[in-house]
Order: structure tokens, then C-alpha cells, then sequence
């Protein structure tokens, strides 16, 4: 460290000498820093992530560039108002207009939602009508839902989620096109790779490479995911990526040997419960494969009809959380990430969000 306290300076010296050590001092530190040293704009711009979204160089209006087709993300805000006036004569005090808080994105309820925006309406006249009413009792996601997505119509679905799978390209889809497209072929939503080990390693399936995954569309019919590029053997065995995923079959016409079965026919009679023989010898079970169809009676068949079942429904994205403890609390598709609930207390795992508490409740203002 270099000390310029008034007793270090050399006697009969002029402030010549303090000058030149501050420089040097000062020309010490510059090398030191290098290729750091930047502007403070560069430091910021360095710190705040990649460019900006829309380019600098965008044609001028009345460039030769053809531009695309208006469309809703283009609108004025008397037209994204009248999208809204019916619904805010209800839903007079919210949070922000959407779920966008930036002035920049113009959008009417209907925008996103559906339903009929006229002034003057009933609720019944307004909102889309579910086709099971009995199970949608209020504005609260349903407590165990599982499935009840595929048997619900479109129109409903984007009523109260627009981000759900089914419908995203109705409402998200139209800025974030893309990543709507590659959310629909995400591990996040088929599930391919817990199944792929399930069957693989209890022997009900022969290959490792997954070809099973969870997707449904519209009325609950389950799609084959293909992907949207083309995938040669080369590409599987070297990136993981698949050709194609199919939905589960039939657990009728599954493979029907599992070495998994233990609780069946035998040498004695069968217990109506499946519970376990105390008196049989450790690792030789008296109950064999019998030649009934496998999950009758006595148990279900841990790998194809247990997949069937459970459906998996969280984490995967094509249906909501169980709606009903603590960490489960979440809607479907896009939804289930960019609409936060509460889940979680602890300030360690929530930060801010932690006041809200972990029962799922709301607290907007709406």
C-alpha cells in the first residue's frame, strides 16, 4: 500500500512530488483493472441482460417491407376498452387491467378470456358456462380435478385459463407463439422420462428410449407429440431427441407379463384384501401370475394401469394441481409457472410472497 500521510513526504519537497505520486498511484490502478475498465453505461448495460427485444433497426413506415396483418396486439385503447366495459361494470377494483402490469401491452378481457363483453349483461349472459356446473362452484380452482379438463369445452377452458395447453395459441400464442409451440412438446408437459423409466425398468416396455408421454387436446383427445424438426437415429443417441411420443395404450392391450405381480393365483386361497402371506418364505411369494387380465380383483398393475390412473396430473402440465394442500396449488399449462399461488409460508423458500400464506387463497383486489 502506498501511504501519502504528510510525514512520508521527503523534507523540502514541493507539491510537485504529491502530484506525481497521485498520478502514478492512479495509472497503477488502471493497469491493474485492464480490459475491465469500462464505462459506467457499458457496466450497467453489461449487467442488465441481452439487448432489447424490438431492434433499432426497424424499417421506417414507409419503408418497402412488407409488414404482417394487424391484429389484436395492435389495437387502440377504446378498442381493448370496449373488450372490457361489460366486465368492469363486475369487476370494478383489480390489480391491473391484465395480467400484464407494462402500459405497453393493450388488451381487452375478452382478449384473452372469451365471453361477451357487452354493457348491461348478467353474470349467466357474460361468462362462459361450464358443462359440468355441479364441479365448478365457484371461481376456485376445483379441488381434485384430475381429468375434468378433457371433458369441459374450449370456450370454457379459455374463460378461466387462457394459458391452459388446449387454448394458449387463442390467447398467449398470439405474441409468445413460440413458446407456447415448445412448451406443448416440454418434458414439462408429456412426462415422458419418469413413464420411459417406469416401463423400461419393470420390464413392461422394451426399449429405453421413451415413446410415452402424457398430451391431450380439446374433449380429452390424447395426442402424439412429433417433433417439429427432423430426427435421425444420430440425433437420439447423441442430444436425447426423440422422434416422436405416443400416448399411452389401452392398459388391456399392454404387455402382460410383470415381474412385479406377486399377490395371485396359487396353492391357497386368495385374500379378498392383497395383503401379504406372513407365513410365505422370504423372496418366494405363493401367489403366481393367474390367467385373469392383470389390475382385477386383487391389485392394480404398478406400470400401465397405475400411468392410466394417476395420470401424473402434477407436475404435468395439461391438467391443474390437486387444488387442495399446501405446494398444489396451481392452474394448468402456462398458467401453472406465470400465475403465482400461494403455496409456500416460509420466507426462505417464498421471499415475498410468503405473506400470502400456503391454503392457495387469493389476494387481489378483484
Amino acid at each position: 500500500m502506498i501511504s501519502l500521510r504528510p510525514h512520508s513526504r521527503i523534507p523540502g519537497s514541493s507539491d510537485r512530488w504529491l502530484i506525481t505520486r497521485i498520478l502514478g498511484l492512479a495509472l497503477a490502478c488502471l493497469a491493474l483493472t485492464g480490459a475491465r475498465a469500462e464505462s459506467p453505461l457499458q457496466r450497467y448495460l453489461a449487467a442488465a441482460g441481452p439487448a432489447i427485444s424490438v431492434p433499432t433497426d426497424l424499417p421506417l413506415p414507409d419503408a418497402a417491407a412488407k409488414r404482417p396483418a394487424r391484429n389484436r396486439i395492435d389495437q387502440s385503447r377504446d378498442e381493448a376498452h370496449a373488450k372490457s366495459a361489460g366486465c368492469l361494470e363486475c369487476h370494478r377494483t383489480t390489480d391491473a387491467h391484465s395480467m400484464h402490469t407494462s402500459p405497453n401491452v393493450v388488451l381487452g378481457c375478452t382478449d384473452c378470456h372469451g365471453g361477451n363483453p357487452s354493457a348491461g349483461l348478467t353474470q349467466r349472459q357474460a361468462h362462459v358456462m361450464p358443462r359440468n356446473p355441479t364441479l365448478w362452484e365457484s371461481s376456485a380452482n376445483p379441488n381434485e380435478s384430475s381429468v375434468l379438463l378433457n371433458h369441459e369445452s374450449a370456450e370454457f377452458i379459455q374463460f378461466v385459463n387462457p394459458g391452459d395447453l388446449r387454448v394458449a395459441d387463442r390467447a398467449c400464442g398470439l405474441c409468445h407463439g413460440d413458446s407456447v409451440a415448445h412448451v406443448r412438446h416440454s418434458i414439462m408437459r408429456h412426462g415422458a422420462m419418469l413413464w420411459g423409466a417406469a416401463l423400461y425398468n419393470n420390464g413392461a416396455f422394451s426399449q429405453r428410449n421413451y415413446r410415452y408421454g402424457q398430451a391431450h387436446g380439446l374433449d380429452g383427445v390424447p395426442l402424439r407429440l412429433e417433433s417439429p424438426v427432423p430426427v435421425d437415429p444420430e440425433s437420439t443417441r447423441l442430444y436425447g431427441i426423440l422422434p416422436y411420443i405416443n400416448p399411452l395404450p389401452r392398459f388391456t392391450v399392454s404387455q402382460p407379463s410383470n415381474i412385479l405381480r406377486v399377490f395371485e393365483k396359487g396353492g391357497e386361497k386368495p385374500n379378498s384384501l392383497g395383503l401379504p402371506n406372513i407365513a410365505e418364505a422370504p423372496g418366494k411369494p405363493g401367489r403366481r401370475l393367474s390367467e385373469r387380465g392383470l389390475g382385477t380383483q386383487l391389485r392394480t398393475d404398478p406400470v400401465w394401469l397405475n400411468l392410466q390412473k394417476t395420470r401424473l396430473h402434477d407436475p404435468l402440465l395439461d391438467f391443474m394441481g390437486s387444488n387442495n394442500h399446501p405446494g398444489d396449488y396451481r392452474s394448468s399449462g402456462c398458467s401453472a409457472c406465470h400465475v403465482v399461488y400461494a403455496n409456500d409460508r416460509s420466507p426462505t423458500h417464498s421471499d415475498y410472497y410468503a405473506k400470502y400464506g400456503h391454503q392457495g387463497l387469493s389476494y387481489s383486489l378483484d
